[in-house]
This record gives structure tokens, sequence and C-alpha cells, in this order.
């Protein structure tokens, strides 16, 4: 039997609206308690974070393909210009040889300044490790935008020390440039070394301790990071060292006194600095950014286009590859000459015939050596048939 359901039994429009939301809500809550809290609520890990930032910047560089390959032979061309312009050597830059040649020129290039690039900045990596549990850095007082007094002032006291650091260094290598030019080889001697490299090595632990944040405690900071600055020390002591012989070579030619090269070495100082310094804060900008791949690889796409554009490291650096592939990777190169070779007088050894004099090959083009003598002024080249060659050597 039907039931007839009087107008003032119905519940008001009102509470319809009211009852199908709370309904709703009821339902939604009940499925989020039924859902995995750890999906949800979990970001993605490190690991998946720097592989989609990887994936982004492959995909902006696939994306540019066509103006990054311009952009790689024309780098390639201007070194390759650079160093027929400075070394004098006859090479065809509009040659098919050339012009295939570029983009394993460039690789080489990359290659050869990323190795230089980076042995020069591996002791940076004492600011970037963590000083106590909490995993605050040194690098975390550098900021290239920085919002308060505060912040600029811990950002140039941070640079400050880290120039203190290098001043100790500085101070160090002159004292060793002298000894070495002054003193006697002995007993007294290698204990002088000793005591300077431990007396140095502990006055760069004692200022990177004292570039640390106000609010770190000398008793918070780990074994570890005591250890990464005294290491820090020792490398930052190599990589001088590395930087000045090459500066030292050259000086020599001029004057062997170390008073006057105190300001070649405080200008390699302050270029190291610069250096450093600037990769540190670039590292520190580059974890911000959101496409860091794309950003490194403009910065460093930027560096190799200044180099290449000063005409002596763009001869330097570009003649690396072109004398490293003809010579076997030799700097300096002994010929040995094969029967009945005719090559000119200036290149034969007067004490052994068959043999040549210390030459640098410069590059090979058309089944010829070009070569010059070894650490010859003059830009005389010579062109050497490979049939004149039966045997190349390392220079004794």
């Amino acid at each position: 039997m039907a039931v007839a359901v009087r107008a003032s039994d119905r519940p008001p429009r009102e509470m319809v609206g009211k009852i199908r939301p709370s309904f709703a809500e009821g339902y939604t809550s009940m499925e989020e308690e039924k859902r995995s809290p750890v999906g949800d609520n979990t970001a993605p890990n490190k690991v998946d974070q720097y592989a989609t930032r990887l994936s982004n910047g492959l995909l902006w560089l696939n994306e540019r393909a066509w103006p990054l390959t311009v952009g790689v032979l024309s780098v390639a061309g201007l070194y390759l210009y650079q160093y027929i312009q400075v070394e004098k050597v006859p090479l065809s830059i509009l040659s098919a040889s050339a012009f295939t040649a570029l983009p394993a020129m460039f690789a080489m290039l990359v290659f050869v300044i990323g190795m230089m690039g980076a042995s020069i900045l591996v002791p940076t990596f004492i600011l970037f490790t963590r000083l106590n549990g909490t995993g605050v850095r040194l690098s975390d007082q550098l900021n290239l935008s920085p919002q308060s007094p505060q912040e600029t002032a811990q950002h140039r006291r941070l640079l400050g020390h880290w120039a203190a650091s290098l001043l100790v260094m500085f101070v160090f290598w002159m004292s060793a440039v002298y000894l070495s030019v002054n003193a006697e080889s002995g007993l007294l001697l290698t204990l002088s070394w000793i005591v300077a490299i431990m007396a140095a090595v502990v006055a760069y632990v004692g200022i990177i301790i004292r570039a640390r944040p106000a609010d770190v405690a000398l008793r918070e900071l780990t074994g570890e990071f005591w250890l990464a600055s005294a290491g820090a020390g020792v490398v930052q002591m190599m990589v001088i060292l590395m930087v000045t012989v090459p500066v030292s070579r050259a000086f020599s030619e001029y004057s062997d006194s170390a008073v006057f090269f105190a300001p070649f070495m405080a200008a390699e100082m302050a270029v190291l600095f610069l250096i450093q310094g600037s990769a540190a804060c670039l590292v520190v900008r580059m974890r911000v950014q959101k496409n860091p791949v794309a950003f490194a690889s403009l910065v460093a796409f930027a560096l190799i286009v200044l180099l290449g554009l000063i005409p002596a490291s763009g001869a330097k650096l570009g003649g690396l590859p072109l004398q490293g592939s003809a010579s076997g990777g030799r700097v300096c190169t002994l010929m040995t000459w094969a029967a009945e070779a005719k090559v000119p007088g200036a290149l034969v050894d007067a004490d052994n015939p068959k043999r040549s004099v210390k030459l640098r090959v410069m590059a090979d083009s058309d089944g010829s050596y070009i070569v010059r003598p070894w650490q010859a002024k003059e830009k005389t080249i010579t062109f050497v048939p490979r049939a004149s060659v039966a045997q190349l050597d390392e220079c004794p």
C-alpha cells in the first residue's frame, strides 16, 4: 500500500544541500584513509630530483642542437685561427681536412680546458663539505643576491678568509723560491721544508675554521671536516705549484731574482682567487637554478669563447690537440731519418746525423710533419715528409 508523504515531512532544500556535501566529504575522507600516506606525503628523493634535472637539461640541449653545432664549429675555428696567427703555421683553415677536424678539435679543447679547470678548482671542495651533523656548509654564506646587510657581511667575510688562505700559500711558496735560490741542499734545508709545509697547512686550516658561521661552535665541527681542511691545504699547495712552475720558467728567461718574481707571484694568486671564488659562487648559483645543465653549459661555453678571444691562450690551447695528435703526445720529439732521406741541415744532429735535433711538431698536414726546432724563438717552419722519417722518439 502506497504511503503518501506530505510536503511538511520532506526536508527543506537547504538541508539537502548541506547533507549532500557532508556525505561527499565523508566519502572523500574514507578514501584518503585507504590510500597509503607514504606515496602522497613523501617528496621525491634526491636521486629522482637530480635525474629530472638532468633529463630536462638534456632536453634543453637537444632542442638547441643547431645553434650549438654552429657554436662548436665557430669556437674550434677561432682557436685554430689563433694558433695559425700566433705560431705562423701554414695551415689552410678552409681545407676539407681542417673543416672535418673541427668537431674533434673542439672535443679535445673541452677536455683539456675541463681538466685544467677541475685541477685548479679542486681545493674549493672544502667550501661544500659539511661542518657538523646539521649539514651546515661554508658555502651557505655565499649569496649573490643578499637580502640584508648581514648576508652581505657573511659573503664578504668568507671571501676574505679565502683570500687570506691564499696569502698564506703565497708566503710559503715565496719562501720556498728564496730558499731554492740561496740555500744549499742538506739536512737543514730538508727540515726547513718539513717545518714550513706543516706550518703552512696549520695556518691554512686555522683560517678555514675561522670562516665558519658564527652560530657554529668549534666543538661542533666533525673530525671529517678537520681532515678535509688539512687535505684542502695540501691540495692548494699542489695547485699553486702546478701554476707557478710554467710562470717561473717563463720568468727565468729574463731574471733569476726572487724579489722581482714576487709581483708575478702576487698576480698569480690574485687570478687564482678570482677563478676559485667565481667558480664557488657559480656553483652556489647553479644549485638554485631550475635547469642547472643549461646554466652550466652556457657558462662553460662563454669561458671557452673568452679564452679563445685572447691570442696567447687561444694559440696555446688550440695548438695542444694539433701538436698532440701529430707527435703522438710528445712535447719534444726526436726523429730518426729513413735511408736516403733529404732533410735540411738545420734539423740534423751534428753528433748523430741519423737523428734530428730536438723538434717541436707543430702539426701534420698533407703527408708532412710541420716542425720547428725545440725552444726556437724564430717562427721558421720546416716541412718534413713522412717518407723521410723512420721513427719518432721522446726527447731524453
